[in-house]
């Protein structure tokens, strides 16, 4: 036999109270002029813990009131593959703020897929007002989804530095452009001229901001800068050879756990010959990998700033002006954060001369 929903009318029966009674207890207020005893509120209480009553979220949201639970969705698919795991980092700093705020986590994974791509649209649109708002991650966004939200004022943040219309989309990024020109100092410091970047040329907006913090520094210094186009890894490490390069910054979308060993079976020593920076942590990491070099992201800072970020839009949107959400500063509706720089064991001074290769 099917177990029984209790409904708010049972509650509202079994401690002898109206259904607009219940509703105060529970939302925790009273209009004006309405006063609940404490006689009553227990009675209501202990109504509710014999029946089990729950309040359905959605009909709390379509209500106007709030159900405590914060959505996150992902452009990608989410759980580790193999060996890759991108999501991880920003989803545990998500939980713990989660934990620390008091809210529920709803991921949302029906989407329809396009392109190999989730996508709001359709039925998406209509799951999301299950959650009073949304963290949204992914490379793939899709432009056009962000702005509609925006334009419907739902409350959500971008976990990653992203751009709209009018700079009203909400975000908590990482700071590549600074990080990345870290790196080129780094090597120009040790003695290295003859750098190289290596990874993709998309337009995605961490790419974007690498190649933006290289170009810079490297023109600042007065060495050209050298882009070498991501191929299988024989072919990349055969052009590093070709160009001699003694310094590479490897976008994390590479392999650099094989591009290191490609370059090592062509007899070059890494860190002695040739230095690898890693521009962030590997998208296919190897297990007992090389302690690299480089720089990482703070995916759980981000997470976890991300999510009390939504937590204000909220409360800004529900109080009870519902003020826009232009009234929170600037820097807290769209924060940068720094990515720290690791030591690791990929990084040494320009090499010597060496048999088989000539440096300038």
């Amino acid at each position: 036999m099917p177990r029984h929903r209790f409904t708010q009318a049972d509650v509202a029966a079994m401690a002898g109270v109206s259904q607009s009674t219940v509703s105060f207890v529970l939302n925790g207020s009273a209009p004006s002029g309405v006063r609940i005893s404490e006689e009553t509120r227990n009675r209501v209480l202990e109504a509710i813990r014999i029946t089990g009553y729950s309040a359905n979220p959605v009909a709390q949201r379509l209500a106007g009131g709030r159900n405590q639970i914060l959505g996150v969705f992902t452009y990608e698919k989410t759980f580790p593959r193999g060996d890759r795991d991108f999501y991880g980092g920003f989803l545990n700093g998500i939980e713990h703020a989660a934990e620390r705020l008091g809210v529920d986590m709803l991921l949302f994974t029906s989407a329809r897929v396009v392109d190999g791509r989730r996508r709001l649209t359709r039925d998406g649109w209509k799951r999301l007002g299950i959650a009073d708002g949304c963290l949204l991650l992914g490379q793939q966004e899709d432009q056009g989804e962000l702005q509609h939200l925006l334009d419907t004022n739902y409350p959500f943040v971008f976990i990653g530095k992203r751009t709209s219309k009018g700079h009203r989309l909400p975000y908590v990024g990482a700071d590549y452009v600074e990080a990345t020109a870290r790196q080129v100092v780094r090597l120009i410091g040790l003695g290295h001229t003859r750098i190289g970047y290596v990874g993709p040329r998309s337009a995605d907006q961490p790419t974007l901001d690498r190649i933006e913090g290289f170009t810079r520094a490297m023109r600042e210094h007065g060495v050209p800068p050298r882009f070498v186009d991501m191929h299988d890894v024989e072919t990349t490490a055969a052009e590093i050879v070709e160009r001699r390069l003694t310094g590479v910054l490897v976008a994390p979308e590479h392999s650099p756990e094989e591009l290191a060993d490609a370059l090592e079976e062509r007899g070059l020593r890494i860190p002695e010959d040739v230095s690898l920076l890693l521009l962030g942590q590997p998208h296919h990491s190897r297990r007992g990998g090389r302690p690299w070099s480089g720089f990482v992201v703070p995916r759980e800072e981000m997470g976890a700033r991300a999510l009390v970020l939504l937590s204000r839009i909220v409360d800004e949107e529900a109080g009870p002006q519902k003020p826009p959400r232009e009234s929170l500063d600037e820097a807290d509706l769209r924060q940068v954060l720094p990515c720290p720089d690791i030591e690791g064991a990929s990084l040494s001074a320009v090499p010597a001369i060496t048999p088989g290769r000539t440096h300038p």
